[in-house]
């Protein structure tokens, strides 16, 4: 009877879109009951960054192209198998991008932000130098701040807090091959004038990307009101994540560095 009952409980695979019994899919292996992503089912994600590399991250940096918000809709209703995990995924790019950038030591003019402003020469020549630096690092710090605003913004879409993470790891990372890409003008033109005009580019289309993302993702670019909310969401945001940057974020990855200098 038990064995009847399992197999009338047919569904639709969310990856494959086969009629299937059970709780796996015969056809393709997805897990037709999948979790919902809390922030711990997230950070479950940590080994695979080392273990975990596959094909299946072409397939990902695709989707994110065309369909972003569709896909992490879909990775969010079971259809997982077929797609790079978020955070290999943004660990992954990030990692390539800190690799060029670092081994070739890719830097613009000498940067004279926290120099300029504070009294202390030196702390602020430290503080520039984590800045043009720790490409990899302030990202790391910047995407759960950002999902933070996503989760706080877009409550009423019924998100958990997880699932922002996983959104924000995949566009992160998507947005930073952006940086890949350009990476033979960031060579040519290393330490020149250039290089800040290549990070306005990086500027304008990661906040090209992520009003296109997250229009897809909260309003299936539907709507034209959707789509102002998005544009002013993103604007408010990009300010917000460079105060915070700035204020917090390099200032903390100072102190982690000298933390790290003093123990070792």
């Amino acid at each position: 009877m038990e064995m009847n009952d399992k197999f009338q409980n047919v569904k639709k695979c969310p990856a494959c879109g086969k009629i299937t019994p059970g709780n796996f899919c015969t056809y393709c292996g997805e897990n037709l009951e999948p979790k919902r992503f809390t922030t711990i089912e997230f950070i479950k994600g940590f080994p695979e960054i080392i273990f975990g590399m596959d094909f299946n991250i072409f397939r990902t940096i695709y989707q994110l192209v065309i369909r972003p918000g569709q896909l992490v809709t879909s990775y969010f209703y079971g259809n997982r198998k077929k797609y790079y995990k978020p955070l290999p995924f943004f660990f992954t790019i990030g990692g390539i991008v800190l690799l060029l950038f670092l081994s070739n030591n890719i830097v613009g003019p000498d940067p004279k932000m926290y120099e300029e402003y504070l009294d202390d020469k030196v702390l602020g020549q430290q503080l520039d130098k984590i800045n043009q630096d720790s490409l990899t690092g302030i990202l790391m710090l910047q995407f759960p701040v950002i999902a933070i605003f996503t989760w706080l913004f877009f409550r009423n879409r019924k998100y958990k807090f997880g699932e922002h993470l996983v959104a924000n790891a995949f566009f992160i990372g998507e947005i930073s091959i952006t940086r890949i890409i350009l990476f033979p003008l960031y060579y040519i033109y290393n330490k020149t004038q250039v290089i800040d005009a290549l990070e306005l580019v990086y500027v304008f289309v990661t906040a090209g990307y992520y009003i296109y993302a997250f229009y897809d993702w909260f309003y299936n670019r539907k709507t034209w009101k959707g789509f102002f909310i998005i544009v002013i969401f993103v604007i408010l945001l990009y300010l917000l994540i460079q105060i915070i940057t700035l204020l917090f974020l390099i200032p903390l990855l100072y102190i982690i560095n000298q933390w790290i200098s003093a123990v070792f």
